[in-house]
């Protein structure tokens, strides 16, 4: 896939989400906020070192924010990472990673026991929620794949799950919002005029108060 057609798709599955936001679900509308430039996404590459992926540049050029009671509205209610907590995540990852890799048998190439905390290529891309970091989605540079990180526990991608692209996942969120009775990955619905996908971090009352989409 070329750049310009990833960024075709990123933009095309972006202008669903927000259509549908702006008829539907008016709070987490009036929460987006304006896309980084150029200059903030460059500067977000240098200071991981890493080059974003064109899907996802894209995406940051579109949006940014959105969260609504400190809750996003991506899937399991995830929140789209400032760009300062994009560069504060990474970095506090790497430095763990290569604490760990002081323990290797063989420095910097981890064996069967040893721990992978992060790697160079991978990017945080969503959160738990705006203020809460402890885990998300990070987007892998080098595959294209967006895998899940936590605070708790090492995830690492081992084959037996389909990985989202940054480009299928947006679709996804699309799509299920559009026909809400194909929705593969999670149950959406409205709560007090935003998005909230239905899941346990909703309290009873929440609860109670959820609308699933017609």
């Amino acid at each position: 896939m070329t750049e310009e057609i990833a960024a075709r798709q990123v933009t095309d599955a972006w202008r669903r989400i927000e259509a549908w936001l702006r008829e539907h679900a008016p709070m987490t509308q009036a929460a987006l906020g304006p896309g980084a430039s150029a200059e903030e996404i460059a500067a977000v590459e240098a200071a991981l070192g890493v080059a974003a992926p064109a899907e996802l540049r894209t995406l940051w050029g579109l949006v940014s924010g959105g969260n609504v009671n400190g809750g996003g509205f991506w899937l399991d209610n995830r929140s789209l990472m400032r760009l300062d907590d994009v560069i504060e995540v990474y970095r506090r990852k790497m430095e763990f990673q290569a604490e760990t890799e002081q323990e290797y048998a063989t420095p910097g190439v981890p064996g069967e026991e040893d721990i992978v905390v992060w790697q160079r290529p991978w990017i945080p891309v969503f959160s738990f929620g705006e203020e809460d970091t402890v885990l998300g989605t990070y987007l892998d540079s080098a595959s294209g794949l967006m895998w899940h990180w936590s605070k708790y526990e090492y995830l690492l991608p081992d084959g037996t799950k389909p990985q989202h692209s940054l480009v299928t996942y947006l679709e996804e969120i699309a799509d299920s919002l559009e026909t809400p009775a194909l929705a593969i990955e999670g149950t959406p619905g409205l709560l007090d005029g935003r998005l909230v996908w239905l899941d346990s971090s909703l309290d009873e009352d929440e609860q109670r108060r959820w609308r699933p989409l017609a």
